[in-house]
């Protein structure tokens, strides 16, 4: 059957839109979970934007896409582009994931590729940008020929970008047809808009109206800028991100999102918030794993007009839990040395592999503790610097909550002893909690522990794995800490 959505594109709408950037990209985030949808679907919103990976399987996200159209959320789903591999490795891989879920509804919709800058596209090079957005086009065409594309700008998709170079003079390419850009009714324009930024970026706290007053002029006019673009080219318009840290107080980000979002209605402009959910430590989420929407209720309301709820689905607190970013937030302690162990994991993908050279150390006489850990690390690129935290950790323990802790280990060789521990991080100090001994073989398997956390909740703690035997080395894949609460 031939793809046809074209009418139906006339009247679809994202609705009230959110990023849920839980995607390994070229930073670490948490990894999918269905939980994430239900929570946001129950919040009010309507569709979910996410992140993929320049070279990986398109079925790698199939879960992610068929659980949100079940759930009824419309899904945007767009590229990081990997710059240095060249514009012919982008657009054979377009054409990989645009053919693979070429059968899937008008529902699901393609954004060519996310902030070029971010990307790696130099300043200079705008007219080449668009030369990659032209390709990409032509590939996505030839096996939906009517699915909605979203395309933006160089750079990082400021709305001038999107007026001077979405058009028809930028966008030159041809289809088989005879068409190009000007005759397609399923091209929507991007943009972003992330003003003030010093606000909407800023690590420190501030007062929008008293440090930015112009604040709501400088929106309007990039508002109103696209929603010249829409009415000049007859195609609607996408601010696929808007948003801010949640570092400042509360009200102010209530303020903001108060304001835009009629605004962005005035101008039937579609949109997603960013951002739903990251980490727990990530500044812009609005979602945490252990308190669900607490403390944002009023930012979620004036996105979606509805209370969210008050409690969400367990899910995994656990950064890099599958190693998709090889060693990235995790840490080890001395005497315990950690690599990537490629094919070793479940399904054959990668794992972590620890050595465990010393539990004594000869030298000074004394007993060490190997470890692997993660922790909200201090110097974090992303951190909060302001005096407002906004219990912003990456691993939290609620006060009355159970924990489900699991993961898939194996022995290389023989087997090996160790326990789970939970302390408060930095240092581990005091202990939280310390589990049972458990004992690994050689046969990969899924191990399962809980653990009820009865005492004053901890805001920022450390999870580990301590290891008892010396020379064990062992493999670790799926590590999980999905807090639940009792009935």
């Amino acid at each position: 059957m031939t793809q046809d959505f074209t009418e139906q594109n006339r009247s679809l709408t994202l609705g009230k839109g959110v990023n849920t950037d839980f995607t390994t990209t070229e930073v670490n985030k948490v990894s999918y979970d269905k939980g994430f949808y239900i929570a946001f679907k129950e919040a009010g919103f309507d569709s979910v934007r996410f992140f993929i990976k320049q070279g990986w399987n398109p079925e790698f996200y199939k879960p992610a896409v068929d659980d949100a159209l079940e759930l009824g959320l419309k899904v945007v789903l767009v590229p990081f582009s990997m710059y240095c591999w060249g514009k012919e490795s982008l657009v054979q891989w377009w054409g990989e994931v645009a053919e693979y879920y070429g059968d899937y509804p008008a529902e699901l919709i393609f954004e060519a590729f996310n902030e070029p800058k971010m990307a790696g596209h130099p300043d200079g090079e705008e007219a080449e940008t668009m030369a990659w957005y032209s390709a990409c086009i032509q590939e996505i065409r030839r096996s939906n020929p009517t699915r909605l594309i979203a395309v933006g700008g160089p750079h990082f998709n400021g709305v001038q970008l999107l007026t001077k170079y979405v058009t028809p003079e930028y966008l030159s390419y041809t289809l088989q047809d005879g068409t190009g850009f000007a005759d397609d009714p399923n091209i929507w324009g991007v943009f972003h808009c992330y003003h003030p930024k010093p606000f909407t970026h800023g690590a420190i706290d501030q007062d929008i109206n008293k440090d930015h007053p112009g604040w709501r002029e400088t929106i309007l006019a990039d508002l109103e800028e696209a929603d010249a673009w829409s009415k000049k080219h007859n195609k609607k318009v996408y601010l696929s991100e808007w948003g801010a840290r949640l570092n400042h107080e509360i009200r102010h980000v209530e303020e903001y999102t108060g304001f835009m979002v009629p605004e962005l209605a005035k101008r039937n402009i579609e949109w997603s918030y960013y951002c739903g959910v990251f980490n727990n430590a990530w500044p812009y989420g609005l979602y945490n794993s252990e308190w669900g929407f607490a403390g944002v209720e009023g930012v979620v309301k004036n996105l979606t007009g509805k209370e969210p709820p008050a409690e969400v689905p367990p899910t995994n607190q656990i950064v890099n839990s599958d190693f998709q970013l090889d060693l990235s937030d995790w840490n080890s302690s001395e005497y315990a040395i950690m690599g990537t162990a490629d094919g070793q994991g479940v399904d054959g993908t990668r794992a972590i592999r620890v050595h465990v050279p010393f539990t004594f150390d000869p030298d000074v006489g004394r007993g060490v503790i190997p470890s692997l850990y993660q922790q909200y690390e201090p110097d974090w690129k992303f951190r909060v610097r302001g005096k407002v935290q906004a219990n912003k950790y990456t691993i939290q323990l609620r006060e009355g909550s159970i924990y489900q802790i699991s993961f898939y280990a194996r022995c290389e060789v023989g087997t090996a002893r160790l326990h789970i521990q939970l302390g408060h991080a930095p240092e581990n100090d005091p202990v939280i909690w310390t589990s049972e001994e458990i004992t690994v073989d050689s046969k990969l398997k899924k191990y399962e522990l809980e653990y009820e956390h009865a005492v004053q909740a901890v805001r920022n703690v450390r999870f580990s794995f301590i290891f008892i035997d010396r020379h064990s080395e062992i493999l670790l894949d799926q590590i999980e800490l999905r807090g639940r609460r009792s009935e």
